[in-house]
């Protein structure tokens, strides 16, 4: 298939500067999006009315229509859209709400999702729509960026990553790399089970086979998870090496691991207990052996956080790794 309209989605949170930056970015594309729909995850309108000001006068600039705002149940068929939602839904339940919106404009036969804090270089969606044809009567389901760490210039991922299931862990390909040094394509291609939704390419094909992003991951792993689904239903995963994207990921410089077993970024305790949650509920579902794994992994992760100076999270622990166990999925913080 000859994909051509691609609806981009912006997904923003509570972060002006970066949120325009991206903006920005998108709207100097070499090839432009046919639309771009930038989500706003219930910021409130102290962030939310910001942002749609900046964004006016982008447009402005670029010679454009003025961006239409719309609510969650509205429709538009505007170029440019500023959806408001009344709350966050989290990474998965944000981005549902825009693909449920585009996917009403029968034109869009692809959509770009990107986080607010990435930056995409300006070749990327010629990158990205290159990488997506069907070259081997492949069904490409999703394209990853080479996605590159603002703060250091070094390689967050090659495309995406593969899932240790014996592990329960998903690791990003070419991690640490130098922004231009990458294994080479086709390695790549052969070992992605997921591609990083920091930015992505997912095909209408795709979304009509399995559906959208599952929403109660809240954050964290809700790629991985759309990835392997896609796998799963015969869909093929591809990695567009020239779509390049630098991302201000949070805690980059504290991601090098200590012991491989244990890896995981500073974050907050409420942050952190989604990160382990997820992380157990996609390995329940992926493995019968969860609930031994869960056993071996408690005391190694408590190893780790008494590392890094954080004794009182025992409790935080043992609650994040029985919850995704036990698909207690209903709660966001520990």
């Amino acid at each position: 298939m000859n994909i051509q309209n691609i609806g981009a989605i912006i997904l923003t949170h509570k972060d002006i500067e970066k949120t325009v930056a991206c903006l920005k970015a998108v709207h100097k594309q070499v090839e432009l999006p046919y639309r771009i729909v930038l989500c706003d995850n219930g910021s409130g309108n102290e962030y939310a009315d910001v942002i749609l000001d900046e964004w006016i006068q982008i447009a402005k600039e670029q010679n454009l229509d003025e961006p239409v705002e719309v609510y969650a149940t509205d429709t538009s068929r505007a170029k440019l859209v500023f959806l408001r939602l009344e709350e966050n839904k989290g990474v998965g339940g944000g981005f549902n709400e825009a693909l449920r919106f585009l996917l009403y404009d029968m034109e869009c036969q692809a959509f770009w999702v990107m986080h607010h804090d990435t930056e995409p270089q300006s070749y990327a969606l010629s990158a990205l729509l290159e990488h997506a044809q069907n070259e081997k009567n492949d069904k490409i389901g999703l394209v990853g960026t080479t996605l590159i760490y603002k703060e250091s210039d070094l390689q967050e991922c090659a495309g995406g990553g593969y899932w240790r299931k014996w592990a329960g862990k998903a690791k990003n390909l070419d991690c640490g790399y130098d922004k231009y040094s990458h294994s080479e394509h086709a390695e790549v291609v052969q070992k992605l089970d997921y591609v990083n939704g920091a930015s992505c390419l997912i095909t209408r094909e795709l979304i009509n086979a399995i559906g959208l992003y599952e929403e109660r991951f809240y954050m964290f792993y809700e790629d991985v998870e759309y990835g392997l689904r896609a796998k799963k239903a015969g869909f093929s995963l591809n990695w567009a090496p020239g779509a390049r994207v630098y991302h201000h990921a949070p805690n980059a410089e504290q991601l090098t691991p200590l012991l491989n077993l244990t890896e995981e970024p500073e974050l907050t305790a409420d942050v952190d207990y989604l990160y382990m949650r997820n992380r157990f509920y996609l390995l329940r579902k992926q493995s019968i052996l969860a609930y031994f794994l869960g056993m071996v992994y408690i005391p190694l992760l408590f190893v780790s956080r008494n590392f890094k100076g954080q004794k009182g999270r025992l409790g935080l622990i043992v609650n994040a790794v029985m919850d995704g166990l036990n698909k207690k999925m209903d709660k966001i913080h520990g």
